[in-house]
């Protein structure tokens, strides 16, 4: 019997011997595949290569005595940023606009990475397509040419998604967890304070109602340490407890009911504009809600999500009631996290479910990748003419070495805050790439410039008497 059973059983051990499972690349591979193939569709490559970025970010490259600097710690009276300030002391102010450009791609690519792990898609093909749609965010990439103010930020956000699993061994140090990074995003660039408290919740889908209501508690509760946290260095280092908001930015503080409409009227404005930018993205994430509520597998979380996301939202909206100052769609980083969510949960679901948590994951990533082709298109665009500017500008100094470099723009964009950021912009990409940083001139030399310019309209760059004219462009269209 014994041998019988042996010799019967040998040619199935050979047939399992023979037998090798199918390799798959580990996930680990597929995230980094699918960050890779973003970079590459989404264009942002160049971007990070060889970067446009907006007037008031190149201070955060320079050091505090080169030309263009500006003095970083007052900004934290307006602005309370005070990790930023540190950053750019340490790190900041000894980087090129390219290396800012990679370690804020790099830290966001780290943030998208760890939020998806936190998710835990079921598939490695659920996980390249949910690391393409959440890395494409029609929100982000209005960010993508601040990477001098924003880096902290971003390795922030990066930082608190790889920790939380190690935070969750014990509840005081998810405590400690939710109060050091919400704070930190407090101190860096509020908006992101948003994404540490969806990740959270996210990974806490499969706990008890007690334990997410607590974690909310804890959320709003660390939303406001961090914002006493500010107060308070502000009143230590400029006598100010709160923030001066300046003058730009429309504030309306809420004093009486006409205040309380008007505020509201403003935030729902933005928020509006926010839909009309999320566009098809956010009517496939309704979509995705309401098939999330039907599946019984996928309803709880869905509910939960959905309470998140009123509790950002609530947060978001009360700021804006309280000061009056309306944010834009840019500071709204929640919203492509919420455009995404519901999706993913369907990857969870019955198994039409899970099809259509793909199908609706693909069609948010083309949304997502048009959102960035478009903008990063137009900046680009922006970039090359800048850059002949530059280098005519060069050539021309190169000719006649004396010459003093002066700059003049058309009185009436001139007055303008778009103009100014446009003439921002061009010097200091001629201060970055060639070392020239030319002054404004004066009236007598603005008047037989302006004789020239009707001579040759067209002319970027010009000579006139003894001064090189770098003659700034109108501001572009999406500034």
């Amino acid at each position: 019997m014994t041998h019988t059973a042996s010799v019967t059983a040998e040619p199935a051990t050979r047939e399992r011997s023979s037998w090798r499972p199918r390799r798959t690349p580990p996930d680990r591979l597929v995230v980094l595949g699918a960050l890779c193939l973003a970079l590459v569709v989404t264009g942002a490559v160049l971007q990070v290569a060889h970067p446009f970025i907006r007037h008031d970010d190149w201070s955060f490259t320079l050091g505090r005595h080169e030309p263009g600097s500006t003095a970083q710690l007052i900004r934290n009276l307006y602005e309370g940023r005070w990790l930023n300030t540190v950053y750019w002391y340490v790190i900041g102010q000894r980087t090129s606009i390219v290396v800012a450009s990679t370690v804020f791609v790099v830290a966001y690519s780290a943030f998208v990475w760890g939020f998806v792990r936190a998710l835990a898609p079921p598939t490695r093909l659920s996980t390249f397509v949910l690391t393409f749609a959440v890395f494409v965010s029609a929100i982000w990439i209005r960010l993508i040419y601040w990477p001098g103010t924003l880096s902290a930020s971003m390795i922030v956000a990066a930082t608190a998604v790889w920790t939380l699993p190690w935070a969750r061994r014990r509840r005081w140090m998810l405590a400690v967890w939710m109060v050091v990074f919400v704070v930190l995003s407090i101190l860096s660039y509020p908006p992101v304070a948003a994404l540490v408290f969806l990740t959270f919740v996210v990974t806490e889908l499969g706990e008890s109602t007690r334990r997410l209501l607590v974690g909310a508690v804890a959320f709003v509760a660390s939303y406001g340490i961090g914002v006493l946290t500010v107060y308070a260095l502000n009143w230590l280092a400029f006598g100010t407890f709160g923030l001066t908001i300046s003058a730009w930015r429309r504030p309306n503080p809420l004093r009486s009911l006409d205040d309380l409409t008007t505020n509201v009227g403003r935030y729902g404005t933005q928020f509006a504009s926010l839909v009309a930018l999320l566009g098809w993205a956010a009517v496939v994430a309704a979509v995705c809600v309401v098939w999330a509520l039907v599946d019984s597998t996928t309803r709880r979380a869905a509910v939960i999500v959905l309470g998140a996301l009123v509790i950002v939202v609530a947060l978001e909206a009360g700021l804006t009631v309280y000061s009056g100052v309306v944010t834009g769609t840019r500071a709204s980083l929640w919203a492509w996290p919420a455009v995404c969510l519901p999706a993913a949960l369907l990857l969870k679901g019955i198994r039409p479910s899970r099809i259509a948590g793909l199908v609706a994951l693909a069609l948010i990533a083309v949304v997502g990748v048009v959102s960035w082709r478009t903008d990063l298109g137009a900046h680009r665009v922006t970039r090359d003419q800048y850059d002949v500017i530059v280098s005519d500008t060069a050539a021309l100094v190169g000719q006649h070495p004396g010459d003093t470099v002066v700059m003049w723009m058309e009185p009436r964009w001139k007055a303008t805050a778009r103009g100014s950021m446009t003439a921002v912009t061009v010097r200091s990409m001629l201060y970055d790439q060639q070392g020239l940083y030319p002054r404004w001139c004066e009236p007598a030399e603005c008047a037989s410039i302006a004789q020239a310019v009707q001579q040759d309209p067209h002319a970027d760059v010009l000579r006139v008497g003894g001064l090189t004219v770098v003659r700034i462009p109108r501001p572009p269209a999406w500034l």
